[in-house]
């Protein structure tokens, strides 16, 4: 019998290291006391849910009325604890279930094909569920739950980027913590890799005794926030009236250009000579097989090693351009400039196409309307939160659409992009990375599509920076058109194939079509326009951009470097603008990509990377160019 319970002691330990192997780098980040990961490890493994034992909830009506029971603002549930307990206390640590786990994506759909599910989330948003239409109910859920979501993500290991946003909502006990400021627990998400599941894990902060109330912390509140930022934060939780605060933007300073980014090591003016190109073989060390593939040029050859190289066209950002000029003994030109980022994360390009207008006349305060006309309203909501919500509260009181689009700082491909008109949902998306939010293009200029109807639709325009000063910018005249798979109306802003036009990247179907073509259906569809006369608007757009980004010195704004020749894909959308008696068409800048995917150029132009390399690359007169023109 004693070897028997050595055995069992011994097989214990072990599996208490391998646990804590497995997961001390996640404990660690948690800030779960050492003390507890023992018992945790017990819990976990024996599936110990006794949080019952030391709690429990009761609800408060705060009206009379019973018109108003239905509504479950007017009701307030309140967790407290059955004992006194002590932060030290190894044994306090407990597991929350979580009761519905899902991708927003397919949010709607677990609904419907779930009625306990329906039943159960109805129940803890307290959402009436009698004698109602089953999709009422459903988008009554879909609204009230991000109050009580939270999320983690899912990192692909075969697809780079890939990034699966899992939302969750803590079951019954884990839904009734309220936030506090001065919070007496923690509340954190835990992936127990033995089970591949993820918990809530709960533990106290502070001593308290029995019957206080349970609280936890406001999702990136702190204590040396701002008042308007902290009520902001607040906000899904204590709803407040911010309409009274001013929504004008004005440009951060230095400081906010420098954050979150390694910045860039540049040589001394005088340290640089200026290029020179007289070889007759221009070699090109390239990380993008279309370029080894498609560029011909006679002038240019490929090479394999960067040391060969003349022209070095990378994938990887760049930090180091002096070690470019110390390094190469070729001095080679490479495919990006300083502080790009400035047109190429979100909301630094809203800041830069904002230079176009004179201070304070970012907004019509008449109209709500935004300038310049062609950036649709953004706002930061890393910075610029309580601006935020006081737009939209005065859009609110003036009855006008109040859709937005939120699209994190620096991701493409339509990565964990949402449309809504739900504040709170918002609100809640800018806890989980730094997002812009864009109030949504609600009147686009369809295009008609055979078998489908009138679709919404984006255009990508390749963009070749040569210098900037002075500023030499050259746009390639083809572009390339993405369409939705549904035709446009403004519901349902979770079908992807209605309100996305990025299809190359999932498995939807893919619409394609020749610019030329497009132009000539264009025209044939819209009688009253000529294309000419809005890619003029177009042109005009992408020129303020880079002025814009060009007008100031890194890191606030592209710098200039001699070395640099770059290309971008400018994604547009056109947007009708109906304030006169004649309706215009404008074009609308959506976001401006580093390095765009060309596959497609290529598959329609062969000569693409002919053109965009002899322009950046040789000096040789544009005219010569069919398909480059000279902004």
């Amino acid at each position: 019998m004693e070897n028997g319970s050595v055995d069992t002691e011994d097989n214990d330990e072990i599996l208490y290291k391998e646990f804590v192997s497995v997961h001390e780098k996640q404990l660690l980040s948690l800030s779960i006391p050492q003390s507890k990961w023992r018992i945790l490890h017990y819990k976990l493994s024996e599936s110990i849910f006794d949080a019952g034992n030391d709690f429990a909830y009761s609800q408060e009506v705060f009206v009379d009325d019973a018109e108003e029971k239905n509504n479950s603002d007017s009701y307030h549930w309140r967790v407290y604890t059955k004992c006194s307990m002590d932060p030290n206390d190894d044994e306090h640590i407990y597991l929350i279930d979580h009761a519905w786990t899902y991708t927003y994506e397919n949010a709607r759909k677990s609904l419907i094909e779930n009625e306990k599910l329906i039943d159960r989330m109805c129940s803890i948003m307290n959402i009436s569920n009698e004698s109602r239409p089953i999709n009422d109910i459903i988008n009554d859920i879909l609204s009230e739950m991000w109050k009580y979501n939270n999320s983690y993500s899912v990192y692909s290991s075969n697809r780079e980027h890939e990034v699966t946003r899992c939302w969750f909502i803590m079951d019954e006990f884990g839904s009734r913590i309220n936030h506090a400021d001065e919070p007496t627990f923690e509340v954190v998400p835990f992936f127990y890799s033995d089970e591949l599941l993820m918990y809530s894990l709960l533990f106290p902060k502070v001593n308290v005794d029995v019957g206080e109330e349970v609280t936890c912390r406001f999702p990136r509140l702190r204590n040396t926030m701002a008042e308007d930022m902290q009520r902001a934060l607040k906000f899904p939780w204590e709803p407040c009236d911010l309409s009274d605060k001013t929504f004008a933007q004005s440009e951060p300073d230095v400081d906010y250009f420098k954050s979150g980014r390694r910045l860039e090591n540049l040589p001394k003016a005088e340290e640089v000579l200026p290029p020179v190109i007289d070889e007759e073989k221009i070699t090109v060390y390239t990380e993008y097989p279309e370029v080894a593939e498609f560029l011909t040029h006679p002038r240019f050859q490929i090479v394999s090693e960067k040391k060969d190289a003349r022209v070095l066209w990378l994938s990887e950002l760049l930090c180091d351009y002096k070690n470019l000029i110390d390094t190469y003994p070729l001095r080679p030109f490479v495919n990006q400039f300083p502080s790009e980022q400035v047109i190429i994360n979100k909301d630094l390009l809203a800041i830069v196409c904002r230079r176009s207008c004179a201070p304070g006349e970012t907004f019509d305060m008449n109209t709500l309307r935004s300038n310049p006309k062609w950036l649709p309203t953004t706002f930061s909501l890393l910075i610029e939160l309580p601006q935020f919500i006081s737009y939209f509260q005065n859009r609110e009181k003036r009855h006008l659409d109040n859709i937005w689009i939120c699209k994190p700082f620096n991701m493409a491909r339509g990565l964990e992009i949402h449309i809504t008109d739900n504040l709170v949902r918002i609100l809640r998306l800018s806890e989980t990375r730094p997002m812009v939010a864009c109030k949504y293009i609600s009147d686009p200029v369809l295009f008609p599509v055979e078998d489908i109807g009138l679709v919404k639709m984006d255009i990508r325009y390749i963009v070749l920076l040569k210098r900037v000063h002075p500023l030499e910018l050259y746009v390639y005249d083809r572009f390339w058109l993405r369409f939705a798979n549904k035709p446009f109306s403004l519901d349902h802003f979770d079908d992807y194939e209605k309100h996305f036009t990025v299809m190359n990247y999932s498995n939807f179907p893919l619409q394609q079509m020749y610019c030329h073509d497009f132009i000539e259906k264009f025209e044939d569809h819209y009688s009253h326009f000529k294309w000419c006369d809005i890619e003029k608007n177009i042109y005009r757009m992408i020129k303020e951009i880079f002025v814009g980004a060009t007008s100031k010195e890194p890191p606030s704004g592209i710098g200039s470097f001699p070395y640099s020749r770059a290309m971008y894909g400018l994604d547009i959308m056109l947007e009708w603008e109906r304030s006169d008696d004649l309706p215009q068409i404008n074009p609308v800048i959506l976001e401006v990509n580093w390095m765009p995917d060309c596959k497609r150029a290529c598959q329609y132009y062969s000569e693409f990377y002919n053109d965009v390399f002899g322009v950046l690359f040789l000096e040789e007169p544009v005219e010569g160019r069919q398909h480059v023109v000279k902004l």
